[in-house]
């Protein structure tokens, strides 16, 4: 009894983990099959009515807005980080922490600060013609890159430094064991901090709110505009689509990698 009763608790608070995480879904799911032009639940009658404009232009638009500056932020991440976590991973030198703190510093400070920061910095630079995709791509970029930096850092540790060494030892140059060597070997907080920085650039609404322009809005601002007419079936149905996306980004990316290597490489596991 004594080895059951642990068991039956723990797998109790899995059970309300998950219920409080997928309720919410499903009864925003529900809400958008409503017959009529109200967020009732459980729903009144059933229609494909609100379904059919969260599929118009007006959401489609700022949804593909969402996705090609959240593929682009997450591209420049990942590009930016894999050097700075190769500099934080493998060399000591003077300020290095504070370059570690400035590169993670995004996580920690609330992304409402970063972006009434990068406003009034592109308007006090004389930047402020830069609003819209190039001024979100940057604010997007800053935020993505803690993820990127933290999870190409995890596979640069894990990863066995004697493959580099025999490979450097059989006259390979340090550009080739990069390229041939250490790439590979990291892969996977590639892909991982990729993802990550999709999924955070792609939510996120606080510094796009602040450094969008006139019709150039992404789909989380584009909601918080309409819910100023209240939570609507139409705004039911857009909150299930925008969920869709990266759950299925995730779906795909663990077609080919398993959790364990894609947060920390398959070369931890020994």
């Amino acid at each position: 009894m004594r080895r059951v009763t642990p068991w039956t608790g723990l797998c109790a608070v899995v059970a309300l983990v998950y219920a409080f995480i997928f309720i919410p879904i499903i009864i925003t799911a529900s809400v958008s099959f409503n017959s009529i032009n109200q967020s009732k639940f459980p729903p009144v009658g059933f229609s494909l009515r609100w379904w059919n404009e969260a599929l118009t232009d007006r959401w489609l638009e700022p949804l593909a807005l969402s996705i090609e500056l959240a593929a682009a932020a997450a591209v420049v991440a990942t590009l930016l980080g894999l050097p700075m976590a190769l500099v934080l991973v493998r060399t000591k030198f003077t300020g290095r922490a504070a370059l570690e703190g400035l590169v993670l510093g995004p996580v920690v400070l609330p992304a409402l600060v970063t972006g009434i920061a990068l406003l009034q910095m592109l308007q006090l630079i004389g930047l402020g013609s830069l609003f819209g995709f190039p001024a979100l791509l940057i604010g997007h970029t800053i935020i993505c890159l803690p993820f990127t930096v933290r999870t190409i850092a995890i596979s640069l540790r894990s990863m066995p430094r004697r493959a580099e060494d025999a490979a450097a030892n059989l006259g390979a140059s340090p550009f080739r064991v990069f390229l041939l060597v250490t790439l590979p070997l990291i892969k996977s907080g590639l892909f991982a901090g990729g993802v990550f920085a999709f999924i955070q650039s792609f939510t996120d609404y606080s510094v796009s709110l602040f450094l969008a322009a006139a019709g150039i809005k992404p789909i989380s601002v584009t909601i918080l505009g309409f819910l100023e007419f209240g939570f609507t079936p139409t705004l039911a149905a857009v909150a299930v689509i925008t969920l869709a996306v990266p759950l299925m980004l995730i779906l795909v990316v663990q077609r080919f990698f398993r959790i364990g290597d894609f947060i920390y490489g398959a070369q931890s596991r020994g």
